[in-house]
């Protein structure tokens, strides 16, 4: 049916656009001029031929969009020479007349469509008069499946149901309604900002700054002073511990060279060589018997 209805609504828009093509091109040449158009029978026929053009571009649009195409007929089984087909007036009874027993549901209207891939789907209205929908919908689609399956041979891609009427008494108890708020309320994780920690570090330039960054949040001059003075203290601390120390360890290197220096005074009076002490007991000696001779 959605082929058909294509193939008429593409067929007559493709009339009024040649013959609107045309009449332009016709006025573009000179067949024809402006007093021409100044004729009531020739303006109604332009309105109303635009007016055609507009409502069928709108359903050309629409039926282009559409997911299903409804069928007026399914087919039950075909082979190479014949095929069987079963009518929506056919499927309607049937499914009103295996549903007659179940009192809490009446089966309203029913379509079949063709999905994108060229199978069958059921869609019925229902009109339900108890509170246990889920189980009622339920036992209406098995009903419907193994009559269909077993009557005509065949099975539906889906059954759809859709509620359009529902009488139900249901009215939950104060008692219910109270757990169920608990139990929502315990769910519920209320928005609350995390507090910041307000660690404030100094950095080489001798600015304090929060822990992990800049703030945009300004710290009072008193505040700030009095952190850049024990800040200040506790460097004059650390300069005099550390120079007591420089002092001891200057004195203790005083101290090792006056040790070393006698040392070294006697290791350069045992360097001298037995050979040097002789030679100069030779030299006073003959000094001696020199001037023994000359007396």
């Amino acid at each position: 049916m959605k082929k058909i209805f294509d193939k008429v609504i593409t067929i007559t828009l493709g009339v009024i656009s040649l013959f609107f093509v045309i009449l332009m091109l016709i006025t573009a040449f000179g067949g024809l001029d402006t007093a021409d158009f100044d004729n009531n029978i020739v303006k109604a026929l332009l309105i109303t031929l635009g007016i055609i053009f507009a409502v069928l571009t709108g359903l050309n649009v629409w039926t282009a969009f559409l997911d299903n195409e409804k069928l007026s007929s399914i087919l039950l089984f075909k082979d190479k020479e014949s095929a069987t087909k079963a009518t929506v007036g056919v499927v309607k009874k049937t499914a009103r007349r295996v549903t007659k027993k179940i009192a809490e549901a009446k089966i309203g209207r029913i379509q079949i469509f063709a999905d994108e891939n060229g199978n069958a789907r059921l869609k019925v209205d229902v009109k339900l008069t108890t509170d246990a929908t889920m189980d009622t919908v339920t036992k209406l689609r098995a009903i419907l499946i193994d009559t269909f399956k077993s009557i005509f041979g065949i099975e539906f891609a889906a059954i759809d149901f859709r509620v359009v009427k529902s009488k139900n008494a249901y009215e939950p108890a104060d008692s219910d309604i109270g757990k169920r708020m608990e139990q929502l309320r315990s769910e519920i994780v209320p928005n609350v900002p995390e507090a910041a920690e307000d660690i404030r570090i100094q950095s080489e330039d001798g600015i304090i700054i929060p822990e992990g960054g800049d703030t945009d949040k300004e710290i009072p001059a008193v505040q700030a002073a009095e952190e850049t003075e024990q800040t200040g203290n506790a460097a004059e601390e650390e300069t005099a511990t550390e120079e007591p120390a420089a002092d001891d360890e200057q004195a203790a290197e005083e101290t090792s060279v006056e040790a070393s220096e006698p040392v070294a005074e006697e290791e350069a009076e045992e360097d001298v060589s037995p050979a040097e002490s002789g030679e100069t007991t030779d030299i006073i000696e003959k000094d001696a018997a020199t001037e023994t001779e000359k007396e």
